[in-house]
């Protein structure tokens, strides 16, 4: 299993994703073409949606920014209890902000798990539909876990 299967098997288990996970998996080099070209081409879209942000080329988006350029057609509001899971399943160090490499986790599981993908928006749907969307169940059970910790 690669280092992105395994770092996504931990979340799912119950561990929680941090920066050093996913420093590691950002520095794994893709080595399939078909691999490059596609994660190229959502960064390209990426770099679009920075150039809206405050800070430029600073490797990260602001929640707005990740929501309409990548997260919009798999969720009805940037302010849904949804959204908001999503963003913090996805956001590893809580910062605030989606970064590139942490994104870059889902799209490399996503690629590898499914290699057959016709394209970048292909790529992205897997991304979100079976690696994100079901991430957030074990956001969902850590925020339970805290509400049952507060009712007591």
């Amino acid at each position: 299993m690669s280092k992105v299967g395994l770092a996504l098997l931990f979340d799912s288990s119950g561990g929680s994703l941090n920066e050093e996970i996913c420093v590691i998996i950002a520095a794994d080099e893709t080595k399939n073409p078909y691999e490059k070209r596609l994660l190229e081409d959502i960064r390209q879209r990426w770099n679009e949606w920075d150039l809206l942000d405050a800070e430029q080329n600073d490797e990260k988006l602001q929640y707005d920014s990740f929501y309409n350029g990548f997260l919009a057609p798999y969720f009805s509001s940037c302010r849904s209890h949804d959204t908001k899971q999503a963003l913090q399943a996805i956001d590893m160090d809580a910062n605030g902000y989606v970064e590139w490499k942490e994104f870059l986790v889902y799209l490399k599981w996503a690629f590898r798990q499914y290699p057959y993908v016709e394209d970048a928006n292909e790529l992205l749907d897997v991304t979100f539909r079976k690696g994100l969307i079901p991430a957030m169940r074990g956001e969902r059970i850590l925020f339970k876990g805290i509400e049952d910790c507060r009712s007591k």
